[in-house]
């Protein structure tokens, strides 16, 4: 190769050992400007929003819970045990839906009867199901649990006003008398008591609650009715807690009976021990 060659040669050596000098240093405050992963927290903070007594009760200062007890409430602590945390903090967030409005949360984990529904989806990690959501079926004293749902038709069924149960009973249970629409729990449990109706169809979750220490003026807890996914817990994205973790503690937690331990211990049964009724 000639001399001048030589020359060109180096040049165009220095020319590109340039170019990657510049691709390098425009690179790196890409790199640098990406955000760090959150750290795994090992003080949680809860966001409730009271409400029904044996999911979630409590005394509140301000926006503090500063005695918090019900299902929920222990669920979080088990929980935050289990991820390998504690509790520092629970927060009261009403109404409900506030919980999973645009802007910073200022919680770790929310327990407050979450549905899986697209908007909760779209802002938050959601959990698998730790409650259902089906409704249950109280007979009154003296009647025989049914096979199924057709052994309820020709029944005078009874609901609580504003609950969900309505338009299930319509959908599935089809009763050939229309339902008898409760003013409220307390209405619905006189109803039931004194045969009034032969069966109530309440919230799975309260069906403990209703016939509370006064079993023996009551049917069974038969069965229940399918309806919705369950309630689910909201995992805050910028928390640092990843929701597959708390997927597997709540698998553990149902495995090994500790679900079932709370759920009879605040809500007087445990929801997911009734058979399916179709």
């Amino acid at each position: 190769m000639s001399s001048g060659g030589k020359h060109e040669a180096a040049a165009g050596m220095k020319r590109l050992a340039g170019v990657v000098a510049l691709a390098l240093a425009l690179a790196a405050p890409a790199v640098a400007a990406e955000a760090p992963t959150p750290a795994r927290p090992t003080s949680l903070v809860v966001a409730l929003s009271l409400g029904d007594s044996g999911l979630q009760a409590g005394v509140v200062r301000g926006r503090d819970v500063i005695l918090a007890r019900g299902f929920e409430v222990e669920l979080a602590r088990l929980l935050a045990r289990r991820l390998g945390g504690r509790v520092v903090r629970f927060v009261d967030v009403r109404p409900p839906g506030r919980l999973l409005a645009a802007g910073a949360p200022g919680w770790h984990l929310a327990l407050a009867s979450i549905e899986a529904t697209p908007p909760a989806r779209s802002a938050a990690a959601l959990s698998a199901p730790y409650l259902t959501t089906d409704l249950a079926v109280i007979l009154r004293r003296g009647l025989d649990s049914p096979r199924g749902l057709a052994d309820l038709r020709t029944r005078l069924v009874c609901v609580a006003k504003g609950s969900d149960a309505l338009p299930v009973v319509a959908r599935t249970i089809k009763p050939v008398r229309p339902p008898l629409v409760a003013s409220g729990r307390e209405r619905l449990r006189t109803l039931l008591r004194t045969g009034a109706c032969d069966a109530a169809v309440v919230p799975a979750w309260q069906a403990g609650a209703l016939i509370g220490g006064r079993a023996r003026l009551f049917g069974p807890v038969t069965g229940r009715i399918a309806h919705g996914d369950g309630l689910v817990i909201a995992v805050n994205s910028g928390s640092g807690l990843d929701p597959a973790a708390v997927d597997r503690q709540l698998r553990r937690l149902r495995a090994d009976g500790s679900l079932g331990r709370l759920a009879r211990a605040w809500l007087g049964l445990d929801p997911a021990s009734l058979r399916r009724l179709r």
